[in-house]
């Protein structure tokens, strides 16, 4: 018990600090999530991939496939997650921060992608 009282300050001491420093975290910034071609594949990697899957191989499958979809209706569909006209907790979450330029990249990278590419 009294190691326990002795290392409560030091566990207090270390969670405040780490509670500090987490806002410069890189991991919480907002970074452009698709301005340039790299920039896009990048933010689909992180921000799609994950449940729709590389290379069209969805991780579950409540994902729908969308590799290969037209342009137009992705980054409609996008955007009504985005504006919360179609419900889904974690797309309306995934979405929320993406401007429509972003939208229109991430659409179009995926109407255009090529099985082989990745």
């Amino acid at each position: 018990m009294e190691k326990t009282k002795a290392l409560l300050p030091l566990i207090i001491c270390g969670f405040s600090l780490f509670t500090l420093c987490l806002p410069g975290c890189s991991i919480f910034e907002k970074k452009s999530a698709a301005n340039t071609p790299a920039a896009t594949a990048k933010t689909a990697y992180y921000t799609c991939d994950g449940c729709h899957g590389p290379k069209n191989v969805r991780v579950e499958f409540m994902s729908p496939k969308i590799i290969g979809q037209k342009k137009i209706y992705l980054a409609a569909k996008l955007r009504d997650f985005r504006d919360m006209k179609r419900i889904n907790p974690y797309m309306n979450g995934v979405v929320a921060g993406l401007s429509d330029p972003e939208i229109d990249n991430l659409a179009a990278y995926y109407s255009n992608y090529e099985q082989g590419k990745k």
